[in-house]
């Protein structure tokens, strides 16, 4: 029993990044909630059968963000799934990945792990502030779950208390699931699709969701996670995307954010992946557009707990090269220029600009020494 409550309390915990993006797309861009919680599911459970490790799955974060901003269609959005998909398949098949992962040192990494930490904990006040005392009621359960009542997962008295919270909200308007309805994007929608979504998304992706993720993965996980390399991960998620975006679903990825989030709130194996997957197939098949209504009565001050908590977390794997100048220097710089702008992708080049030109200097000097 306890090992399963663990399970649970992993499973779930990564809903505050996963949950708001998927109703702002069914809202605003017109998705079909089947398709989209029920593509969810199934690459929940795929991707934890193949890595043996409960993989995070999110909205493509950047691509949506834009998507919602501009209220582009579902169709446009679609076509960009399908085609970062593809894009994703032929560095991974041919081994560009590996080859554009290897120029990226450690103090790169850890400034967009940072960076990314920072960008959450951001992003969890709007959150907090539009449910203030729930905000504050959860925060000190979580705080007496970790340090004090260490033998119950944090999450779990959580979980209750948002359930109970929404039940008093939700609207059944509809059961069972919204026809699904399979397309091939035309040419027009896939243009559209790759100038306004792709480009903005494809260097953060590479960076966050495949770069940062190996490295997150080996960190929390170790040798548990040798599936989880530079051709893998791209990989898995070039099939989600080109699958998922043919039958409605939204444009995925696995982040290193996701990641931490299941493993700090208990997901220790791939169980958590399981749970989390059938729930969101469950929800899909089950209810239909109430989904939609299930999810937007979570709480919003338990979602934003829940992403400050992960913020912080992903923050302190800085701690490692705490003593080295340099590489802090670089981090530092990746992770407040992407703070800032609200883009990792210009911190994270700027980055790998500064690594390498601290190299040259370095080169330099022991040549003119020499």
């Amino acid at each position: 029993m306890k090992s399963i409550l663990w399970d649970i309390s992993g499973a779930f915990g990564d809903i505050g990044v996963l949950f708001p993006i998927a109703i702002a797309l069914v809202a605003k861009n017109g998705f079909n909630p089947t398709a989209l919680f029920l593509m969810a599911g199934l690459f929940y459970i795929l991707s934890a059968f193949y890595f043996k490790v409960t993989m995070p799955v999110q909205p493509l974060k950047a691509m949506s963000a834009i998507a919602i901003a501009t209220g582009l269609n579902y169709e446009i959005i679609n076509a960009a799934g399908i085609t970062m998909g593809i894009i994703l398949l032929i560095i991974a098949i041919s081994g560009l990945s590996i080859r554009l992962g290897s120029i990226f040192p450690v103090s790169v990494v850890r400034g967009i792990q940072l960076g990314l930490g920072m960008i959450l904990v951001k992003r969890s006040l709007s959150f907090i502030n539009n449910d203030l005392y729930i905000a504050i009621s959860v925060g000190i359960l979580l705080v007496l779950g970790i340090f004090l009542i260490k033998r119950i997962p944090p999450l779990i008295p959580i979980l209750i208390l948002g359930i109970a919270i929404s039940l008093k909200k939700i609207e059944m308007t509809s059961v069972g699931p919204v026809p699904l309805k399979p397309l091939i994007p035309d040419i027009d929608n896939l243009w559209k699709g790759f100038i306004l979504l792709v480009i903005p998304q494809i260097a953060l992706t590479f960076g966050n969701a495949i770069v940062a993720t190996e490295a997150t993965a080996k960190l929390l996980y170790g040798k548990k996670a040798e599936r989880l390399n530079l051709k893998n991960i791209p990989l898995s998620m070039g099939i989600a995307n080109v699958v998922s975006g043919i039958f409605g679903g939204a444009p995925m990825c696995h982040g290193s954010g996701g990641l931490t989030a299941h493993c700090k709130f208990g997901a220790t194996s791939e169980r958590s992946g399981y749970i989390i997957g059938v729930t969101l197939i469950l929800l899909a098949l089950l209810l239909g557009n109430s989904a939609l209504s299930m999810i937007a009565a979570f709480p919003e001050g338990i979602l934003g707990i829940l992403l400050c908590y992960v913020g912080i977390q992903h923050s302190l794997f800085i701690k490692d090269i705490l003593n080295d100048r340099q590489a802090m220097t670089i981090a530092l710089m990746v992770a407040i220029l992407g703070f800032m702008t609200g883009n990792l992708t210009a911190g994270f080049i700027s980055g790998i600009a500064m690594h390498y030109s601290f190299e040259t200097i370095t080169r330099t000097i022991e040549y003119l020494k020499e």
